[in-house]
């Protein structure tokens, strides 16, 4: 008897499939759908994927001035279904800005060990009916303040992220107003983040 056809989930739950991609192209249109790959053994190499660019501030609020100083572009990611999709979240993993290595065991930069981002507290946290939008959302807001935590205006992300919480919006502001000063003076340019001169300096 031959190796039994793995039932893929969007076979299993077409209609949460179509879900997704008409949700997905009401937030972001750019982005793409890549089906479920088997690879010569007929073993999912993944179970679908999302990729492009994300806006870089999809919320229901103004925004910032200066953003673009701070974030020039959204976030370059891949969101990889998992098998049980929808009963368990996509991951999300960053490609640009990708977080270094040192990042991926500090909690602080809201980065799991295998590259993929921390948006959710805990596993338990994500419902099955819940749009894969909303992890899309936290990302968009996950790039904002990982800028910002390399800018060094913040000692770690938020517990609970900027999507609707515009706690940080004035220190955008501030961030970008500060990288700017700093570009055009080279004295302040040669700076760290905390303000604090290098040592040869």
């Amino acid at each position: 008897m031959g190796a039994l056809t793995p039932v893929l989930w969007p076979d299993a739950e077409p209609t949460r499939l179509a879900r997704d991609v008409a949700e997905v192209q009401a937030f972001a249109p750019d982005l793409v759908y890549t089906a479920p790959m088997l690879d010569a053994d007929g073993v999912p190499e993944h179970h679908g994927a999302w990729h492009g660019v994300l806006p870089t501030w999809p919320f229901d609020r103004r925004v910032p001035l200066g953003l673009p100083g701070l974030v020039p572009t959204g976030l370059n990611f891949v969101m990889l279904y998992q098998a049980a999709h929808p009963m368990v979240p996509p991951r999300i993993y960053p490609v640009d800005p990708k977080p270094e290595i040192s990042e991926h065991t500090q909690h602080r930069w809201h980065v799991a060990p295998g590259g993929s981002l921390c948006l959710l507290q805990r596993v338990g946290m994500w419902a099955p009916e819940a749009s894969i939008t909303d992890l899309l959302l936290k990302a968009a807001g996950w790039r904002i303040e990982y800028a910002l935590l390399k800018a060094g205006a913040i000692e770690s992300m938020t517990e609970h992220g900027i999507v609707t919480d515009a706690a940080l919006d004035g220190l955008i502001t501030e961030t970008a107003e500060r990288l700017a000063e700093a570009a055009l003076d080279p004295v302040q340019a040669g700076e760290t983040a905390t303000g604090e001169p290098h040592a040869d300096d």
